[in-house]
């Protein structure tokens, strides 16, 4: 499946993860996306570190903003019988920076409603050792 727009992208989202009820398991990734150089062009110019990372006057500050990659991959149905076909679930979508305080908050949501099923784990008493020296 294509790239969608931000707003499908949470609606089918918000479907998948229900119609899901922890089945089977759910990644999710996030990442900047960057232009693709070509291959004739030299590496050298390239400039991506942050201005805070290496404080010289020989690299000129990075002040480009790069749009947020968001994916959601997994296996869906049930896989416990062997005669189905393994099918995965893909979604994309590309958030751009002017959008992404909006975009953040309404991916929460989505994903703090899809995963009800979670729960917390169960911490594990400490035994004391009983035993006494003689």
């Amino acid at each position: 499946m294509g790239r969608l727009n931000n707003s499908e992208f949470l609606t089918k989202l918000s479907e998948v993860l229900i119609s899901n009820n922890g089945e089977s398991s759910v990644y999710l990734t996030q990442k900047r996306l960057t232009s693709t150089l070509p291959i004739d062009e030299p590496t050298s110019k390239i400039n991506d570190l942050s201005s805070n990372v290496i404080k010289t006057e020989a690299f000129e500050k990075n002040t480009t903003t790069y749009p947020v990659l968001i994916r959601i991959s997994m296996n869906s149905g049930n896989m416990k019988s062997s005669s189905q076909s393994k099918q995965k679930t893909k979604l994309s979508t590309v958030v751009e920076t002017s959008n992404l305080d909006q975009f953040w908050s309404e991916y929460v949501q989505v994903i703090k409603n899809g995963f009800v099923g979670l729960k917390k784990k169960d911490k594990k008493k400490n035994k004391k050792s009983g035993k006494v020296s003689k």
